[in-house]
């Protein structure tokens, strides 16, 4: 459950969030939304899949980080174990709210983990400078939020009919076969066979190149399979 709440600088002044990435800090988790402004750094370390999603969106890309519930191969008892973190993850526990006029909002939740007790003293990151502006954390957390693209990503995947679903079967550590399914991919010969107009058009809508980073991620499931090998 989440508890969100308007973010004010009266409010919340002294409020603070824990930004390190612990399983107790909700990062025991397989997978995340990952959208196409990073997909080009996220490639590099995570399989990047779609599945579908309630609601007027469809789909959505998600970044891999285990292959099963509650499994993430990137979080170790030091801490994240990339280069990258996703997001997604990065702007927790924040999100977007709307304002009667249709106005984006910054939320916070307040039941998340991440919000520093009481009781732990001066921990964590401050949100607001003491003379009540936004601190450095909090102005990257605003850039964050603003840079979405997500739906007009989506609708151009679906004009072309791009995405199949795929079923990947592997084997676990233990010997026993595993499958996941429910995953979809972008169909790269339906994407070779795009006449050059449309190509053009996605390239000229800046798709083109998140899409080619997803097809490249996928070399990432065979060292997703031997990092669960190695735990």
């Amino acid at each position: 459950m989440t508890r969100p709440a308007l973010l004010d600088n009266v409010t919340h002044r002294h409020l603070r969030v824990h930004t390190e990435r612990s399983a107790a800090l909700g990062d025991a988790r397989h997978s995340a939304l990952a959208l196409p402004a990073e997909f080009r750094h996220l490639q590099a370390h995570f399989p990047i899949v779609f599945q579908l999603v309630e609601g007027d969106a469809g789909f959505q890309p998600i970044a891999l980080f285990g292959l099963e519930e509650g499994q993430n191969l990137f979080l170790t008892d030091t801490g994240w174990d990339a280069t990258v973190v996703p997001m997604a993850l990065q702007r927790e526990p924040f999100m977007i709210g709307r304002a009667q006029d249709d106005s984006l909002q910054l939320h916070i939740d307040l039941d998340s983990p991440r919000i520093v007790k009481t009781e732990e003293g001066e921990v964590g990151t401050a949100l607001f400078m003491p003379h009540g502006g936004f601190s450095e954390y909090l102005d990257q957390v605003v850039l964050l939020m603003e840079n979405q693209h997500l739906p007009v990503f989506i609708e151009a995947l679906m004009r072309h009919q791009l995405l199949e679903p795929f079923v990947l079967d592997m084997q676990m550590p233990g010997g026993e076969q595993a499958r996941l399914t429910g995953l979809f991919t972008v169909n790269e010969e339906r994407l070779a066979a795009l006449p050059g107009a449309a190509l053009e058009s996605l390239a000229q809508e800046g798709h083109l190149l998140p899409i080619y980073m997803q097809i490249a991620s996928l070399a990432q499931l065979s060292m997703l399979a031997e990092r669960a090998a190695r735990r």
